[in-house]
């Protein structure tokens, strides 16, 4: 989640340390709200004092569903507001500035620790604690506001913690008061049932919002974001805020804020939290939060962290892993079916898995063949030029063409066109080779062909050769391109891309069937198999990106077959599909795998052994879209993996004349 912030003054990081410098307009509203929220009865009563100025003979606000004003004054006078479907309207008895107080309480929806917690339209809460995202009204919002001056005062029950997007002014037991100044939406209010720990780093207050049980986990939580917040500093720019903190959440999410993270706590002691989800949530600080997306033009900040968090940190530690990475990526967008694809100008928010992969995939990819195409040292000086530019601003594709321009000297009109504008990935193949011995070397000669849209790009080459491996770049322009490359020795073998540094669609063979194949495809096909029905369809709604269908299978259309085993088994082989692979027969309580039917479709099967056991994948299984096979006890994923590659035209072997 990334709310509109546009500054927040006041903020040790900022110079000047009174204002927010680059404030891009002077806030015209201001909130002084009191606010008492019981996280156990879902209660919440808030009087809010706000100061406006009226534009006319009425002001008109929205609140939640859930809450009802009781009392409403404008200067002092009492009121009655009068409700309809854009809001309450309020008389203001004319124009210029006016001081409104609104007092209102309501009953929050549930907040639910199995799944969602309200469907993201209205703010909640339970005994586990409260969430009140910017956004669901439950501090009064204004018809375009502009930018708004918050101080909210909160009030919680013994045994509770407060937190808000925003600066920390002061703090008690049971109370807590923060500033949230020069932004575009409300704030959000968070309340949990934790211990808080806390370290100074750098002037930094880092914090752990966590439960009595998960607080061993801190020190390892505060030490990582310290670590991971000076790297970003010293690779872009100062640190935007004056604190980062950790929550712990009742439900299942990782959302990132300004300046906080809310984790759920199910995943918070998994190492994959602490070395990939957090550097990824503090660098939104800067991407995101910092610079600002100018969502009219589409969102890069998903790609942008991505690639320097997720992708960036992964490289460091292990060459091999980054390119099981991006090949990783390459395997979704073969899965995606072109009329769920989408631009990168397109783009605003992971709605679902088909605009993840544009939208952070392909995005990321976008940086790493910029970063390949000007070199790491003219990267980086386009992303810190970037950040100074934008800071506290909104910014798009446009600006960081702009940034990286300037800092590189190299016009990128066509590479940021043909990456943000076009739907799709490369498609490039090796059409032809020959090869002949001329004096002592050898000269080879390669024709590369391009389907359309047509690339304009260096397309990397690996030889091996009798001597060792050589690497080359050919520049593609259009349909087919003639390069002869000169060789010190015998050629044996050619590869495209070899590394996978192109964002392109894969060749037969370098893709092997994964789950995603069917999940991402609307044609998918359902059978359900077995006695468990409701349970297998539960699943596959659970599992289906698009939404399941049932019905017929058609030979070219992907199918998925779920339900208890021997029932699994024996629909395969009604249908003609191919059986249970011999390597996952009766291990586990459930078989999860992929195959390749006959007439070319991707065939997903889910074999369990009981009603339990097809219960038991609801949570995890979709999480696991990349592989092409697994073995589940209970809801453990105890054996996983993705099919062998085939034969590739991409590599093929050099016979010399």
């Amino acid at each position: 989640m990334r709310t509109k912030l546009l500054c927040l003054a006041l903020l040790a990081a900022v110079p000047g340390g009174g204002f927010c410098e680059s404030a891009e307009a002077a806030s015209t509203l201001r909130h002084k709200a009191e606010v008492r929220l019981e996280p156990t009865i879902r209660h919440i009563q808030v009087t809010d004092e706000i100061d406006l100025e009226a534009t006319g003979e009425t002001v008109r606000f929205r609140l939640s569903r859930l809450l009802r004003p009781s009392l409403v004054e404008v200067d002092g006078v009492r009121v009655t507001p009068s409700s309809g479907p854009e809001g309450w309207s309020v008389p203001t008895g004319g124009r210029g500035p006016k001081r409104l107080v609104i007092r209102y309480e309501g009953v929050l929806a549930e907040l639910d620790s199995g799944g969602s917690p309200f469907g993201g339209t209205d703010p909640g809460s339970g005994e586990d604690g409260s969430y009140l995202p910017g956004g669901t009204a439950w501090l009064p919002g204004f018809d375009d506001p502009g930018l708004a001056d918050y101080r909210v005062a909160i009030t919680v029950p013994k045994g509770y913690r407060p937190v808000m997007t925003g600066r920390l002014e002061d703090e008690a037991l049971g109370r807590a008061v923060f500033t949230f100044n020069g932004a575009s939406e409300e704030p959000s209010l968070f309340a949990g049932r934790w211990n808080v720990r806390e370290r100074m780093a750098d002037g930094l207050r880092l914090r752990t919002y966590f439960e009595p049980d998960l607080e061993r986990l801190s020190d390892d939580y505060l030490e990582a974001s310290e670590g991971y917040i000076r790297r970003f500093s010293e690779r872009i720019g100062q640190y935007p805020f004056d604190s980062f903190s950790i929550l712990s959440a009742p439900l299942p999410v990782g959302l990132g804020f300004e300046s906080l993270t809310y984790i759920g706590r199910q995943v918070l002691p998994l190492p994959f939290m602490r070395g990939q989800s957090l550097p990824h949530e503090i660098l939104h600080n800067w991407w995101g939060n910092g610079v600002l997306v100018d969502y009219e033009t589409g969102n890069w900040s998903e790609g942008l962290t991505t690639y320097m968090a997720d992708y960036g940190l992964t490289e460091e530690r292990s060459p091999e892993a980054a390119r099981e990475m991006r090949l990783g990526w390459l395997r979704d967008v073969a899965a995606l079916p072109p009329e769920r694809d989408g631009t990168l100008a397109d783009f605003k928010a992971r709605v679902h898995g088909a605009a993840q992969i544009v939208g952070y995939n392909k995005s990321a990819y976008l940086f790493l063949m910029l970063n390949d195409l000007l070199g790491q040292d003219a990267f980086d000086r386009g992303i810190r030029l970037f950040w100074e530019r934008h800071r506290f601003k909104r910014a798009g594709w446009a600006e960081l063409r702009s940034a990286f321009e300037e800092a590189s000297g190299t016009d990128l009109e066509a590479f940021f066109q043909q990456w943000v504008e076009r739907r799709g990935a490369l498609s490039v193949q090796l059409e032809t080779i020959t090869a002949k011995r001329v004096g002592d070397a050898y000269e080879m000669t390669v024709r590369i062909g391009q389907g359309q849209p047509f690339y304009r790009l260096a397309v990397p080459l690996m030889v091996e050769t009798a001597a060792g491996t050589t690497g080359h770049h050919v520049e593609v322009t259009g349909p087919q391109t003639v390069a002869t490359l000169k060789l010190d020795a015998e050629p044996r073998w050619i590869t495209l891309d070899p590394d996978y540094r192109l964002f392109r669609r894969l060749a037969p063979g370098e893709a092997p069937p994964i789950l995603r194949d069917v999940t991402l495809d609307p044609t998918t096909r359902m059978v359900f198999a077995g006695p468990e029905q409701d349970a297998a369809r539960a699943l596959a709604e659970r599992l289906m990106d698009a939404g399941s269908r049932g019905g017929t299978v058609y030979r070219t259309s992907p199918v998925a077959v779920v339900g208890t085993t021997e029932a699994v088994v024996k629909a395969l082989a009604d249908q003609g599909l191919p059986p249970m692979p011999a390597s996952l027969a009766g291990k586990g309580t459930a078989r999860v795998w992929t195959a390749r039917s006959d007439a070319g479709s991707t065939v997903l099967a889910i074999a369990a052994d009981d009603k339990a056991s097809l219960e038991a994948l609801m949570r995890p299984l979709p999480h696991y879209g990349r592989q092409s096979f697994l073995v589940f006890q209970g809801r453990e994923a105890v054996e996983r993996g993705v099919w062998p590659s085939g034969d590739s035209p991409s590599r093929r072997a050099v016979k010399v004349d």
